[in-house]
């Protein structure tokens, strides 16, 4: 009995000098290396998930950070102090923000860039209007740039792709530099009316972002439906923030993802040249036909694994740029994206 006094006794001795000597917080590391201590993971976290999405400046697309910090709950002595801001600027100090910005092109040919969709519309439709001849092979093409701040002007930065700067011109610029003046027609005699149409409608390219995808296409696979009992969150096609290229389907965190189509495992992971789509699963289901699942929180299969239709090969999440837990739907058919919609949830 006294025996197991003295241990509960001493026991109480024990933790309250634990106490008076330290206290509870958690160790952070990264690449395996511990790099500080904080006592609120759950808002350093937040601090670095915020940065990812816009980093400093409001003309950031998205921020990719090649590693992210771990956590372990352990006891620090009192006068150690936690280290929030160094923990941060070591985390983001490798990172690579990127901006979106957009090329006008004439036939698949990069020739001027703007900032915006909007200024690269309007500069493509006054050369519609300038009858310029080179309308019916005019494109828009989406893309992403390494972000530099100018040191000249902070509120400003500079756009490098390849280490280049890519120069942003305005509207009229644009028209200026992309315009062809159509050759004056021969005078011939004949009794026949020659006329002439225009669809209007851009090329696809690239990362197209104004074209006609939404028409059905025969993609030459059946498809099955990725998520059961899902909600369709976003529609195929322009919105008023960009161009969504795939089908946004809402379901809960871990809800099993599902092989559309039966194919070869092409990428499985996070990070270039998929940067933004979170953790994502790229299935090439023909020599036509690959299928992109994006924003999972788990993946289960890997690159150069074969699926069959209808095997589970993630769960739904909301990693990478994306605002809840959803599945983006992507079909690529020879590098362009059409509508999913076309094939499955109709």
């Amino acid at each position: 009995m006294k025996i197991s006094v003295v241990a509960v006794v001493a026991a109480i001795i024990i933790a309250g000098l634990i106490e008076l000597f330290y206290r509870q917080t958690y160790s952070v590391s990264l690449k395996g290396e511990i790099i500080g201590y904080t006592t609120d993971k759950v808002a350093l976290q937040k601090r670095i998930n915020d940065y990812i999405k816009t980093g400093d400046h409001q003309k950031i697309a998205f921020v990719e950070v090649d590693d992210l910090p771990t956590y372990a709950s352990c006891l620090l002595k009192n006068d150690v102090e936690t280290n929030d801001d160094e923990i941060f600027e070591k985390v983001i100090e490798n990172a690579k923000a990127y901006s979106k910005y957009y090329a006008i092109t004439d036939n698949n040919e990069e020739k001027v860039y703007t900032t915006s969709f909007s200024e690269a519309e309007d500069a493509v439709n006054k050369l519609k209007e300038k009858d310029s001849a080179n309308s019916d092979s005019l494109g828009i093409v989406e893309k992403y740039g390494v972000a530099d701040k100018n040191e000249e002007d902070e509120n400003e930065i500079k756009i490098m792709n390849d280490d280049n700067q890519v120069e942003i011109s305005s509207v009229d610029t644009c028209v200026d530099k992309v315009y062809v003046e159509k050759e004056k027609p021969k005078v011939v005699t004949t009794t026949k009316k020659s006329s002439s149409s225009s669809s209007g409608a851009y090329k696809s390219v690239e990362k197209t972002v104004y074209n006609e995808s939404s028409v059905s296409t025969n993609l030459g696979i059946s498809l099955i439906r990725p998520v059961s009992g899902g909600t369709i969150s976003s529609r195929f096609g322009y919105r008023s923030r960009d161009n969504h290229k795939g089908l946004d389907i809402a379901a809960p965190q871990g809800t099993a993802i599902k092989a559309a189509a039966s194919g070869t495992v092409i990428f499985a992971g996070s990070g270039a040249p998929y940067s933004g789509y979170g953790n994502i699963v790229v299935v090439q289901s023909s020599d036509s036909v690959s299928i992109r699942y994006a924003h999972c929180v788990a993946i289960y299969v890997r690159t150069g694994e074969y699926v069959e239709q209808g095997q589970v090969i993630a769960g739904v999440g909301s990693t990478g740029i994306s605002t809840g837990n959803h599945l983006h739907f992507e079909i690529r058919y020879n590098g362009n994206a059409v509508d999913p919609q076309n094939y499955v949830y109709n």
